[in-house]
């Protein structure tokens, strides 16, 4: 199932072993050269909420609804995770990160992307650049930076076909 992260974010957590919510959905980790999730940022519940991070393997599945992980040791300090926690400042976090093709040219602004629930791989990324929406698929990517994304100077942009009125629009 694809899933777009404008959706995911503020997702319950739940735990699997006691089947308790046990945090939010706060963003994602994405592996800069693999274009994968690597970790899951959330935030714990209670009065005051502490930011944890969940590794991707300890993802059991992720829908629309919930995300659900083993038990509540999934959640970790950011600390814990050392090569994630080195480069939290310097992560690239996609939505809000500008496009360019390797010859420089500049195609929009990421404002949101899929992922496909079973692998946490994404698979497109949305752009705006002033009125004007495109996709693009993850194949197209060259190379995920700090404020910027890299992609490949000929590949197919899909424009996005209008939704009819009434219509829900959901991937499958």
């Amino acid at each position: 199932m694809l899933i777009e992260k404008s959706n995911l974010v503020g997702l319950p957590i739940f735990e699997l072993e006691n089947q308790l919510r046990v945090a939010e959905l706060v963003d994602f980790f994405i592996d800069d050269d693999e274009t994968k999730v690597e970790a899951v940022i959330a935030k714990t519940d209670g009065l005051i909420h502490h930011q944890k991070y969940i590794s991707a393997k300890e993802v059991i599945d992720i829908s629309k609804a919930a995300l659900i992980i083993q038990d509540v040791e999934s959640l970790v300090e950011p600390k814990e995770m050392i090569r994630l926690h080195k480069k939290s400042k310097k992560r690239a976090k996609i939505v809000g990160e500008k496009v360019y093709t390797k010859k420089g040219e500049f195609l929009g602004t990421v404002f949101d992307y899929v992922i496909e629930n079973s692998s946490l791989s994404i698979t497109r990324i949305y752009l705006k650049k002033l009125f004007d929406q495109r996709i693009i698929h993850s194949s197209a990517i060259v190379k995920i930076e700090q404020h910027k994304i890299i992609v490949k100077d000929n590949f197919e942009m899909v424009k996005p076909e209008p939704i009819p009125t009434g219509a829900h629009a959901e991937l499958a």
